[in-house]
């Protein structure tokens, strides 16, 4: 008897026990990964941010500065405001800086679920394609199928194979660009999607919180320094003529340029507010056939049960169902986009 038997067992009983703890640690690193939702990818990449952190130290500046200014007794009011106003640009700078931040994983966040959907979506194909294949093969050796019904189901296949791997590689960039966005390294948790938020805001609403702009308010702001600014000017018997007249011109001016932007970013706040309701009535449609693919499928399968149609009949309406429900899932994130798009045109970030 060979006496290295036992000993041969027993270092595979120990590799075996070996590789079960290793798939058990794994599968706790797996539970252990808390899932992400919209909201905290979202407050990750504001976190992660450059922008965010640059934005917030330009206000700091800015802070220190005006302290400073108010401190000091011989301070004019022209500086002083010139002070008050950087601190006001360097608040909307990070407000904006933060939702650039918040749009961008949002829209990475949603990416990765259509993404997921995607390749749910070229499964279930490819699993379709899979029995059609093996159905039309049966039929032709029982020729009741051609070699050119063989060739096309095969090609069926293949294409479906493709566009699973497609998908997969799609899913895999979706991926690396949320982590990219929310500064995650290694492997990212599951994601949580959630359910939509609050209504559209009307036109009324959006229009009335233009004064939110950041560079109508920074316009506005050029009007009051060039008042002002007037003012410390146009003292009798003590500023030459001229100099109170190029400061009448420049408050002048000040008031074009604020009037004529207030007038621009109506009209885009206006387009993107008429955008939200097109992605409205886009998610309203990809509603109804959702609805209408579930109805069919109920059909379906009723009728399997009763043993009027096959079973792949049924697959076919679940495909149509899965379908149906990533386009509603696109049109959703579209309209969630839109609002996003809305809010930006609302407070000037990204312009």
């Amino acid at each position: 008897m060979d006496r290295s038997a036992p000993s041969a067992l027993y270092s595979v009983r120990s590799l075996f026990v070996l590789l079960l703890f290793l798939l058990g640690a794994w599968g706790s690193a797996q539970d252990a990964l808390e899932p992400l939702s919209l909201a905290g990818a979202q407050t990750r990449a504001v976190q992660g941010s450059a922008d965010v952190v640059n934005a917030a130290r330009d206000l700091d500046a800015a802070q220190r500065g005006l302290a400073r200014v108010e401190a000091d007794p011989t301070s004019l009011r022209v500086p002083l405001l010139d002070a008050r106003h950087a601190v006001a640009a360097a608040v909307d700078s990070l407000r904006n800086a933060e939702h650039a931040a918040r749009s961008a994983a949002a829209d990475a966040f949603e990416a990765l679920l259509e993404a997921e959907f995607d390749v749910r979506v070229a499964e279930a194909s490819l699993a379709i394609a899979d029995i059609e294949a093996q159905a039309v093969r049966i039929r032709r050796e029982a020729g009741a199928a051609t070699v050119s019904d063989v060739a096309r189901a095969e090609d069926a296949f293949r294409s479906a194979e493709r566009q699973l791997r497609d998908s997969r590689d799609g899913r895999g960039l979706a991926r690396d660009r949320l982590a990219l966005r929310i500064d995650v390294e290694g492997e990212l948790p599951p994601l949580v999607a959630e359910q939509p938020g609050d209504d559209a805001p009307t036109l009324e609403a959006s229009l009335a919180r233009l004064d939110e702009h950041a560079a109508l308010a920074s316009a506005r702001r050029a009007v009051v320094r060039a008042e002002a600014n007037l003012a410390a000017t146009d003292v009798a018997f003590t500023t030459p003529q001229a100099q109170i007249e190029a400061a009448r011109d420049a408050l002048a001016s000040a008031r074009d340029r604020a009037e004529d932007l207030a007038r621009t970013l109506e009209l885009s706040v206006r387009q993107a507010f008429n955008a939200v309701t097109a992605a409205q009535g886009r998610e309203a449609s990809a509603e109804e056939t959702l609805m209408t693919a579930r109805d069919d499928l109920f059909v379906a399968t009723t009728r399997f049960e009763s043993g009027s149609i096959a079973e792949i009949d049924v697959l076919r309406a679940e495909l149509t169902v899965l379908q149906a429900e990533a386009s509603m899932s696109r049109a959703t994130h579209a309209l969630a986009a839109s609002l996003r798009a809305l809010e930006g045109a609302v407070l000037g970030a990204g312009q």
